[in-house]
């Protein structure tokens, strides 16, 4: 028995030093966070990293695939390295860094511009997401391209080249022919308006709670005047991260809105002069209540789960403004426009925004002139009828009144035709238009400045006009069905009317 101890205990020895023995572990802090594109695979999340791997799992990346993910620590065991993530702002646990999106660039299909020696395509415009070896993502300054800008005085086909590192992918850019697309006439009398009103420029309210550590709200807002008589339909988390770099930042600004098929999208800055920003999609049926949102980054494991899963966060795109912003059934649209620029004869993209992923698919730049360059329309606002016409509002300073255009695809080009006009500024002292809306059932326009609203008539005749006391700025209205949505800055702030 002594003989067959010892042989034993020596082959115990022997599979501790080499079968069993703990793997080498190395740390490293991430600071600030690093954002990372997860992918389509299923991998765990787990709460521990030990020496001998992962332990205690509490959930899959897949539930949270179209999450916002950063990372704040990696670690290497043995051959493996794992990423520490935080998901929409929310704690999570440790993920094999196999589940990110590594050495990727996605960028828009296609790209077609219309003619114009007054513009220059930036080609970075098109970028959704660019990855490193990790699976962190890289600024679109960092990314080669072949070309900066595509000049579009000439017609052609353009090959646009990206890469960084191992990754690459490739574009062709069209500069449609026509020299006249986008010329026009606008000859529509103005409507009777309003031009004795004034707003403010800063707001000089909040929700109530906003600005005490984004504390949530307890109680809803309504607001009445008129025609119009909104109610607080769903609070918004302050911010869907943690700190780190602008890539990964989530709000706290609101500018564009859009309600569609039970979804709610936003766009949320972290800064109202960017022109990147994330979209954000909340499927209103599946939140119990308007306040519950508010505590996302704070609530359980276990209900966060439930809720984080119905929450879709965009890459860090181009989205320019924001406020020219809507839905059709498949797609978002958003007018990469700058919100600066007025009386101007540069064209403007047009971004088509894939719902499922939240990534675009396909740029136009369109142009509006008024017989020729020297009379150029610049939007800023504008709602989105079908995958092949919006309307576009624009406010003609020099003449003080308001345009409305439709703008219809065909093929690949826009082709604008001024559909009504309103006299007056509305605003005397050039308080900027908010958001624009349109009831397709009624064919009216809403308007939105900070604390007015407007309805008009398909010619652009005021109908009824709302005036309230928020001290807050309207960010983005839109009409989906029966119901009028409005939403509200400082917290976001989403409220609801029924359209009698």
């Amino acid at each position: 028995m002594g003989k067959k101890w010892k042989i034993s205990f020596i082959v115990a020895c022997f599979l501790m030093l080499f079968v069993i023995k703990p793997q080498s572990v190395s740390a490293k802090e991430l600071s600030p966070f690093q954002t990372k594109m997860i992918g389509n695979g299923n991998f765990g999340i787990y709460r521990r990293l030990t020496r001998q791997g992962p332990a205690y799992w509490i959930g899959s990346t897949r539930t949270f695939r179209h999450g916002n993910f950063q990372a704040s620590a990696e670690r290497k065991v043995g051959k493996r390295k794992f990423n520490y993530i935080w998901i929409d702002g929310h704690r999570a646990g440790w993920v094999d860094q196999r589940a990110f999106l590594r050495n990727k660039i996605s960028i828009a299909h296609k790209i077609s511009l219309v003619k114009n020696p007054n513009f220059n395509f930036p080609t970075r415009d098109a970028i959704n997401f660019v990855t490193n070896k990790a699976g962190t993502v890289v600024k679109p300054s960092k990314v080669n391209v072949s070309e900066d800008k595509i000049t579009t005085n000439q017609a052609g086909l353009y090959q646009v080249t990206y890469s960084y590192g191992k990754a690459k992918a490739h574009v062709t850019v069209e500069v449609r022919s026509d020299d006249n697309e986008g010329i026009i006439k606008a000859d529509k009398t103005p409507q009777p308006g309003v031009n004795s009103l004034a707003s403010w420029f800063k707001h000089y309210k909040t929700s109530g709670h906003w600005g005490k550590r984004f504390a949530s709200e307890t109680k809803s807002h309504r607001i009445k005047s008129g025609d119009f008589d909104l109610k607080t339909y769903f609070y918004q988390p302050a911010t869907l991260s943690q700190s780190g770099t602008h890539s990964g930042l989530v709000g706290p600004v609101p500018e564009g809105l859009a309600v569609s098929r039970g979804t709610v999208y936003t766009t949320m800055y972290s800064s109202p002069h960017n022109t990147r920003s994330h979209i954000v999609a909340y499927k209103i049926n599946k939140i119990p209540n308007r306040y519950v949102m508010q505590k996302l980054p704070w609530m359980s494991w276990g209900k966060f789960t439930r809720l984080a899963s119905h929450i879709k966060v965009s890459p860090y795109i181009k989205t320019g403004h924001g406020q020219a912003f809507g839905a059709t059934k498949k797609y978002l649209y958003v007018i990469n426009n700058d919100h600066l620029l007025r009386n101007d004869p540069a064209s403007e993209e047009l971004m088509q925004i894939s719902k499922k992923n939240l990534r675009i698919k396909r740029i136009w730049a369109f142009k509006i002139w008024n017989g020729g360059a020297n009379d150029g329309r610049y939007i800023h606002n504008a709602v989105f009828l079908n995958d092949h016409k919006f309307l576009a509002v624009y406010h003609r300073l020099t003449d003080h009144h308001f345009e409305y255009w439709g703008v219809t695809r065909q093929g690949d080009s826009w082709i604008p035709k001024e559909i009504g006009a309103t006299k007056g500024d509305f605003m005397f002292n050039h308080s900027p238009l908010q958001g624009a809306a349109y009831d397709k059932k009624r064919k009216q326009i809403y308007l939105a400045f900070n604390d007015y609203l407007f309805k008009l008539n398909r010619k652009g005749r005021v109908l009824s006009t709302g005036a309230f006391h928020t001290g807050r700025e309207f960010e983005g209205i839109c009409v989906n069905g029966n119901h009028l949505y409005a939403e509200l800055a400082q917290r976001p702030e989403l409220l609801r009317q029924r359209i009698k």
